[in-house]
C-alpha cells in the first residue's frame, strides 16, 4: 500500500515540522520532512492543519486483564499480590471469567486503537499471550524477556531472572519485570535483588517502581535501566508513584504505561492527564508536554528496543496518529487529545481508524470499514468493534457498558 500525506505538521519530541510531507510504501515511511519530494503517481492527502505524532507506544498492560470497573476495596495495598487477590474474590471477576480469552484481548487492543495507540507491551508469558494475540487491530511487543516481578510470591514466569536478562542481552531485547510496586521488605528492596543477580542494565525496563530509594536510582542510572510509569494505576492502587522527578534528573529514561482498566486508567487520556496534575502537584511545577511525548514515541521504542519505531523519518515504521490541533501549540494539543480531535490512525502504513472525513480514503485503498460513534463522534475503523461488544453482552448476559469502549453503532 503505497500513498502519501502532503502538507501536515510532523510533530517529534525534539521538533515541530510545517507544510511537510509523508511519503509512505509498504509499512515503511520511505521519506518524511519539507523535502520530502511528492510522488504524483501515488494517491495523495491533503493534510493541512493536521499534526501528524509517531504511533503511541503503552508499554505496560496485561490484556487478558481487560475488564472494567476497577477493583480495590482496601486500598491502599502493600503489595500486587493483596489486590491480586481481591481482584479474584470480586463479583466483576468472575463475570469478567465468562468472556473469551481473545475477546478479552480485542477489547485492549480496540481500548488503545481508539486513543492512537499503535504498539503495547503486554505482559504476560509468551505462551498465554501468543494463543490470543492474533488479528488484533494493533500490535503488540513480541521480543522481550520476561520476570513477573522480583519477590518469592513472584508468579512463575519465565526462566528466572538471570536467565531471562542474560537472554535479553544476547538478543538485544528488553527484560521486562514489575519492580519495586509495594512496601513490603522484599519489594522495597527487589532492585538490589535484581543488582546481586547482575540482571540491571540497559535491557532492564521496571515497571511502576513505586518504592524506589535513591540508592536504587542510582544503580538505575547507573546501569542504564528505564522504567515504565503508570502513575493512574499507582495512585489508585498505593495512593503513591515512582518519584519520577527524581528517576528524569538522573538521566533514567522513563516511558508511560496504562495497566489493565480493572486498575489503571480508562484510556491513555487520562493517563495523561493524571500524569500532568499528579507532576504540578508533587512537585510544584509541569511536567513539559514534550517530555511526555518523548515516553510515548522515542523513549519508548528505546525502552522496547525498537529502532526502527518512534519517530517520523525515512526508513521507519509507518505507524502514525494524526490529530486536530494549533500547529504553533503542538504539543498541548497531543496532551490535551480526545476522542474527537483523534483523525487517523495508520499501523504498518495501512490506516485503521479515522473520523468522518477519511471515508473517501479508505474507499480509495479498498479498505473496508464499519461505521461507529466514539463518545458521540463519527468514525470508521478497519475492525468489528461493534461484534465484539455485542459478543461481551452475549457472555455476560446483560447490555455491558465499558467507559473504555464508549462506542455505538452510527
Amino acid at each position: 500500500m503505497n500513498w502519501e500525506m502532503k502538507n501536515v505538521t510532523i510533530v517529534s519530541p525534539e521538533s515541530v515540522q510545517n507544510r511537510a510531507n509523508v511519503i509512505i510504501k509498504g509499512k515503511k515511511i520511505a521519506a518524511a520532512g519539507r523535502n520530502a519530494k511528492i510522488d504524483e503517481e501515488l494517491l495523495s492527502i491533503d493534510c493541512s492543519d493536521l499534526l501528524a505524532f509517531p504511533g503511541f507506544i503503552d508499554c505496560h498492560d496485561h490484556l487478558l486483564g481487560t475488564y472494567w470497573p476497577r477493583v480495590g476495596d482496601r486500598r491502599p495495598y502493600l503489595n500486587w499480590l493483596e489486590w491480586d487477590n481481591d481482584l479474584k474474590s470480586a463479583p466483576v471477576y468472575a463475570e469478567r471469567q465468562q468472556i473469551d480469552s481473545a475477546d478479552l484481548y480485542q477489547m485492549g487492543g480496540y481500548r488503545h486503537l481508539l486513543c492512537g495507540v499503535t504498539s503495547v507491551q503486554d505482559h504476560i508469558p509468551h505462551f498465554v499471550r501468543e494463543l490470543f494475540a492474533k488479528n488484533m487491530p494493533i500490535k503488540i511487543v513480541s521480543q522481550f524477556a520476561m520476570a513477573h516481578s522480583v519477590t518469592s510470591f513472584a508468579l512463575a514466569w519465565g526462566d528466572g531472572i538471570e536467565k531471562e536478562h542474560a537472554l535479553a542481552v544476547q538478543r538485544n531485547i528488553p527484560f521486562i519485570t514489575h519492580c519495586s510496586e509495594g512496601f513490603d521488605t522484599e519489594t522495597i528492596h527487589s532492585v538490589e535483588t535484581l543488582h546481586k543477580r547482575g540482571a540491571l542494565s540497559k535491557q532492564t525496563v521496571l515497571v511502576h517502581g513505586i518504592a524506589l530509594s535513591d540508592h536504587d536510582i542510582e544503580l538505575l542510572a547507573e546501569n542504564a535501566c528505564h522504567v515504565v510509569w503508570c502513575p493512574v494505576s499507582n495512585l489508585y492502587m498505593f495512593s503513591r508513584t515512582a518519584p519520577v522527578k527524581k528517576l528524569l534528573e538522573k538521566g533514567v529514561n522513563v516511558v508511560l504505561g496504562t495497566d489493565s482498566p480493572m486498575s489503571g486508567s480508562v484510556n491513555l487520556f487520562e493517563e495523561l492527564t493524571v500524569a500532568k496534575e499528579y507532576y504540578a502537584e508533587a512537585y510544584g511545577k509541569d511536567i513539559p508536554d514534550k517530555l511526555l511525548l518523548q515516553m510515548l514515541t522515542t523513549g519508548a521504542a528505546k525502552a522496547m528496543c525498537l529502532p526502527d519505531y518512534g519517530e517520523i523519518a525515512d526508513n521507519k515504521v509507518a505507524d502514525l496518529v494524526l490529530l486536530d490541533g494549533d500547529p504553533q501549540d503542538p504539543y498541548s494539543a497531543f496532551t490535551g487529545m480526545n476522542y474527537e480531535n483523534i483523525k487517523l490512525v495508520v499501523i504498518d502504513g495501512r490506516p485503521k481508524y479515522a473520523s468522518e472525513e477519511f471515508i473517501s480514503v479508505f474507499e480509495a485503498m479498498n479498505i473496508p470499514f464499519q461505521k461507529i460513534l466514539v463518545n458521540g463522534h463519527r468514525k470508521i475503523l478497519d475492525g468489528d468493534v461493534l461484534g465484539l461488544l455485542d459478543r461481551v453482552r452475549q457472555a455476560v448476559k446483560f447490555r455491558k457498558q465499558l467507559d473504555f469502549l464508549p462506542v455505538e453503532p452510527w
